[in-house]
């Protein structure tokens, strides 16, 4: 049997071309997304997440904040660091995706809470001489 190119097989074939590619970038995306976010267990790349995530001295200062003071929203967090709030909300997810701090809305409030767990697996895989060289 000879297919012939009607309008109607051109465009199934160019629909599944672009359902694959699609599925191709969701895929890519998920993998990117896994990549970047603390996993139980995985000491090197949580510790890598971390590392990064304390790498600029604001996100340390807020962590700091968290710990020394509790629970608070993202506004308030943000308030003596003079910051708008989009960019506190984006180094707060940073820090979320690393694992040292727990994000929860309320309404329109996004409360932060400091995980203190995530900095003692840092501590103990900072300990370790031999973890300490595999960061690379």
């Amino acid at each position: 049997m000879i297919k012939y190119w009607n309008p109607q097989r051109i465009r199934r074939v160019r629909e599944r071309k672009e359902r694959v590619k699609e599925l191709i970038a969701q895929r890519v995306m998920e993998e990117t997304i896994r990549q970047q976010t603390y996993t139980p267990g995985d000491t090197r790349k949580n510790a890598r997440l971390m590392l990064d995530a304390l790498g600029l001295p604001l996100r340390r200062r807020m962590l700091a904040r968290l710990a020394r003071e509790g629970a608070m929203s993202v506004s308030k967090l943000a308030e003596p660091f003079r910051i708008t709030l989009p960019a506190a909300l984006s180094h707060v997810r940073i820090l979320e995706r690393a694992g040292m701090v727990a994000t929860q809305k309320r309404g329109r409030v996004r409360m932060c809470v400091y995980d203190p767990r995530a900095l003692k697996e840092l501590v103990v895989v900072l300990g370790s001489t031999r973890v300490l060289h595999s960061l690379n």
